[in-house]
């Protein structure tokens, strides 16, 4: 499967002031949920699928609630288990989180699709890649996404009906991303990916000495801007 990462022309079409202010939203929501609910641990026996679908529900609504306001596409709407049947009638199953365009109202078009696990990603990629072949087919044409998460870690994909490409793992959840104040290297310091990232205020191995740190989202070293 091909790796793949939003291209620069896709985060300045949309505005990097734009794209920080729904990080630092979605950062508080999540801040929220892990004050209300805790830290979401695989062998913890009170954490369960639900508590990975409130989490994933907080993170995924105020990205929703900027786009439609933003763009004023009220079209653009977010349904709770909803069923995907396949064009052949052969396959269905219901997803937790399916966003669609409904223009007309009489007609579904599939946009992407959240597939949540308790466990591990690998268990949940095999149910949303189904589905996002199922989506791709109801549509007739363009290309669907998917996520795959555990809350914690997150997955997307992107289907155009020939190929599945996919990003690297990205860690959303981490303990101690509450005390943003120390964790805020890649804005504090200029990362010249910060626009795209999706951890804008944390990352591992950092130096500031050195001007080095380990991107999670690239997933090699990156120098900071000035340094």
């Amino acid at each position: 499967m091909v790796y793949y990462t939003p291209t620069k022309d896709t985060i300045e079409a949309v505005g990097v002031d734009t794209i920080k202010a729904t990080k630092d939203k979605v950062y508080d929501r999540i801040l929220e949920h892990l004050k209300v609910e805790g830290y979401p641990m695989e062998g913890d026996p009170d954490f369960k699928e639900v508590n990975v679908n409130d989490l994933v529900n907080a993170i995924i609504k105020p990205i929703m609630f900027d786009f439609i306001c933003r763009t004023g596409r009220e079209t653009i709407q977010l349904r709770r288990e909803k069923e995907i049947i396949s064009t052949s009638n052969e396959t269905g199953d219901i997803e937790e989180f399916v966003v669609l365009d409904l223009i007309p109202v009489t007609q579904e078009k599939f946009i992407f699709i959240v597939e949540a696990k308790q466990s591990s990603l690998g268990k949940a990629m095999r149910q949303c890649l189904l589905e996002m072949n199922d989506m791709r087919g109801n549509n007739n044409a363009g290309e669907v996404y998917g996520f795959v998460t555990t809350g914690q870690h997150w997955q997307m994909f992107k289907y155009d009906g020939e190929s599945f490409k996919t990003t690297r793992e990205i860690m959303v959840v981490f303990n101690g991303m509450d005390k943003k104040s120390n964790l805020s290297v890649l804005v504090k310091l200029g990362c010249p990916r910060a626009a795209s990232c999706s951890l804008p205020y944390y990352c591992e191995g950092s130096n500031t000495r050195l001007g080095v740190f380990t991107c999670r989202t690239l997933g090699q070293s990156v120098r900071l801007r000035g340094v």
